[in-house]
């Protein structure tokens, strides 16, 4: 049986580990190793996995490729299945409702889009965290939340502040 890699994130850790888990793991057998990286992570049985990027989240029985986990992808194990994104912009509020999976980068195009921002304008902004922190385009916004709270608040805000 070969093993392959693949990097686990997970509810209110916001750096991912690189774990190793069967060729032929199932969704179930990926939950419990990221139960084991990331301890306290609550009840097994309320915890899905998602991948990266992706609305919908894998039934426990799939294995292996079935079920998306394949070398070097990116997976989410999280207690909540979406998570309420209220993002500010020049005094206007949008909310979107996402999986913990979602990259910051995806909120930013998909906010830009809402906020009738274009490309080009949308290329020199970036999400903060209120207490300032700045989002990675890769980060995943379940990283930033933790059940039972399943919502965050982020500013969209320029990436150079203009000094004078």
């Amino acid at each position: 049986m070969k093993t392959i890699q693949i990097y686990v994130h997970g509810e209110n850790n916001r750096e991912p580990k690189l774990v190793e888990v069967s060729d032929e793991a199932s969704v179930k057998d990926v939950i419990n190793k990221y139960q084991q990286e990331f301890p306290g992570s609550g009840n097994p049985d309320e915890v899905e996995l998602f991948l990266e990027d992706e609305e919908d989240h894998k039934q426990k029985d799939e294995i292996g490729g079935k079920g998306g986990i394949k070398k070097k992808v990116h997976i989410h194990c999280h207690r909540c299945k979406k998570v309420s994104v209220t993002i500010e912009y020049n005094g206007q509020t949008i909310t979107q409702n996402v999986p913990p999976s979602t990259t910051a980068k995806k909120i930013l195009k998909k906010s830009a889009k809402e906020f009738n921002i274009s490309d080009g304008d949308a290329a020199d902004l970036l999400l903060k965290l209120s207490d300032g922190t700045v989002l990675q385009p890769g980060d995943h916004i379940g990283s930033f939340v933790a059940f039972p709270n399943c919502s965050i608040s982020l500013l969209l805000t320029a990436n150079k502040q203009v000094q004078g």
